[in-house]
């Protein structure tokens, strides 16, 4: 919610006999049979796993005799549009190399086109240049992980060396990016009071009975301009909940909202917070409500947490 649209407009089965069931199994045989031998239309990695399983073979011996590192060619991870190319959204295993052709990292993924869209916004440019790509979709953990050492037993033998991103203590190649904070609540388009059709006490009972949680803060989400301020956005962060955030000090925004709030609330401080569209209390209250447990049960009723 950037802005409230409300700024120009207020309205707001039996068992069977043996005898029936040896009939019923006889008849169906052949076609089972049949089945059988139709030829099977998961991807060559999968069958191969599926086949020596079946056979009794063991995890080793079933990754053996999947695609080799060696022979799988790189691609290119960004088109020409600098777009992520289309990859696998299965599992398998990847290996990825920098602009100069050198392996950095093998990894494996339940969903690979995820994780190298997350490495492609987390790491340096050029470290993630190009990938080998070996799918293995429908995996357990146990085939994933099989395939993973195949290749990488490859990799060290064919570098001498353990790729830089896989070596102990190295956790380059699990970075995220940060999210990017919320935004806190406009209640106006910016163009002034003088441009509003209703109060500003008005638009504030419009964001605290449509938001589960709100703060009204002096400062910003990542930027508080006071320690209340700071002290009731750590302790709404560390609760886990999903809140809003609306800043009393933005007057281009929020005209007036320093002192409509303490109006609205009959409360004569800031912040001010307000849960299920009950004001709560400030800084103190709140404080002491996490204390005591009230708070988590408070947003848990709003459905702003889950319990």
């Amino acid at each position: 919610m950037q802005a409230l649209a409300a700024a120009t407009a207020c309205m707001p089965m039996a068992r069977l006999a043996a005898p029936r069931q040896q009939q019923r199994q006889q008849r169906h045989a052949p076609a089972a049979a049949s089945r059988r031998q139709q030829p099977c239309r998961r991807s060559a990695a999968r069958r191969l796993v599926m086949v020596t399983a079946e056979a009794g073979t063991s995890g080793a011996a079933a990754a053996s005799q999947l695609q080799a590192f060696s022979q799988t060619a790189p691609q290119r991870v960004l088109g020409a549009d600098g777009k992520l190319a289309e990859f696998p959204t299965t599992a398998g295993v990847y290996a990825v190399y920098d602009s100069s052709g050198t392996l950095h990292y093998l990894g494996l993924s339940r969903k690979i086109a995820v994780s190298l869209a997350t490495h492609v916004e987390a790491l340096p440019e050029g470290l993630v240049h190009s990938v080998k790509v070996l799918e293995v979709p429908e995996a357990s953990k146990e085939e994933l992980q099989e395939a993973w050492k195949a290749w990488m037993q490859e990799a060290v033998a064919e570098a001498g060396a353990i790729p830089p991103g896989n070596a102990s203590g190295q956790t380059l190649w699990q970075q995220r990016r940060p999210r990017a904070a919320k935004p806190e609540i406009r209640l106006t388009p910016g163009k002034g009071v003088q441009d509003l059709t209703c109060s500003v006490e008005d638009l504030v009972d419009q964001v605290v009975k449509t938001c589960k949680v709100v703060a009204f803060v002096k400062g910003t989400r990542t930027q508080p301009q006071c320690g209340f301020s700071y002290k009731v956005l750590t302790i709404l962060q560390e609760s886990g909940a999903d809140f809003e955030v609306v800043n009393v000090l933005d007057d281009v925004y929020n005209p007036g909202l320093r002192e409509a709030i303490k109006n609205y609330s009959a409360w004569p401080t800031i912040p001010q917070v307000f849960v299920g569209g009950e004001f709560i209390g400030g800084a103190d209250i709140v404080e002491e409500m996490n204390g005591s447990g009230e708070l988590k049960t408070a947003l848990q009723q709003a459905g702003a947490v889950r319990g």
